[in-house]
């Protein structure tokens, strides 16, 4: 049997101990009622810190990947089937230490939870991305919002599909626009592994990027969006260039190589992988 909480299976006995220890002192000796400080302390202790325990335990005896969600990456993650064994075991365990170690909330009329699927959707772009590094979990980026739809935030109050708040650790979504680029790639930009690569960039500032200062006509080669189509689909007027190339080096690595090589063998070596 797999522990899912760690941290909940300390806390019981703590839990037992306490309650014993009011029954006995209001029952029988009411000065050891001044004991039960110990456990409620251990208990709170457990409750605070109860996230990284039960993340490290995981990390440890990690939870297999549901089927599901194994046949959905299967079925809509190309990179997922081209994997071989290994590659395969270590991608599934990061998988599942992200699904748990991170926020997932539906924006609406509400916050909701969301379903574990697109959970997994937007997940793999940043764990695919990140293969070569042992910080999958780029840094303290550890709250994934979704929208349906384009939406407004109080740093863009305009419609737009992405947005990255490293100071934060937010990543924002619209949740059409990606399933789009999933379904549809050669006609929707993907925002995930945009949000993922404006992410990478600013937890990693030190790494010597490529200069893509005015490329957007190789851009276009590359991907087929031109401008005008990318700063539309995303929203975003000021549209940054680098994490574009990022996106594209990933979602269009054959053209991308062809048109960018130099760009290419950069990429591959800050991400350790040649997509």
């Amino acid at each position: 049997m797999q522990i899912h909480s760690i941290s909940r299976v300390l806390a019981t006995p703590f839990i037992i101990l306490a309650i014993g220890m009011i029954f006995y002192s209001y029952t029988y000796k009411k000065e050891y009622s001044a004991y039960i400080f110990v456990p409620v302390t251990i208990l709170v202790a457990l409750y605070v810190l109860h996230g990284p325990i039960d993340h490290w335990w995981k990390t440890k005896y990690p939870i297999k990947l549901d089927k599901k969600l194994k046949d959905w990456l299967s079925s809509h993650f190309v990179y997922y089937n081209s994997l071989n064994p290994s590659e395969l075991e270590k991608f599934e365990y990061r998988m599942g230490l992200y699904l748990d170690g991170r926020l997932f909330k539906s924006i609406g009329a509400e916050q909701r939870d969301v379903p574990e699927d697109i959970k997994c959707m937007v997940a793999a772009h940043g764990i695919r991305m990140n293969m070569g590094h042992d910080d999958y979990l780029i840094g303290d980026m550890d709250r994934i919002f979704l929208y349906k739809h384009p939406f407004p935030s109080p740093a863009m109050q305009f419609l737009h599909t992405v947005e990255t708040n490293i100071e934060d650790g937010v990543i924002i979504l619209s949740l059409e626009q990606l399933t789009n680029a999933v379904l549809y790639p050669d006609d929707y930009y993907n925002v995930a592994y945009h949000a993922y690569s404006e992410a990478f960039i600013g937890v990693r500032k030190n790494y010597q990027y490529p200069d893509t200062t005015d490329t957007w006509d190789g851009i276009e080669r590359v991907s087929g969006f031109s401008k005008e189509v990318l700063i539309n689909q995303t929203g975003l007027p000021d549209l940054t260039l680098l994490p574009v190339h990022m996106t594209c080096f990933f979602t269009f690595p054959s053209s991308y190589k062809t048109v960018f090589p130099d760009h290419y063998e950069k990429f591959s070596a800050i991400f350790k992988q040649r997509p």
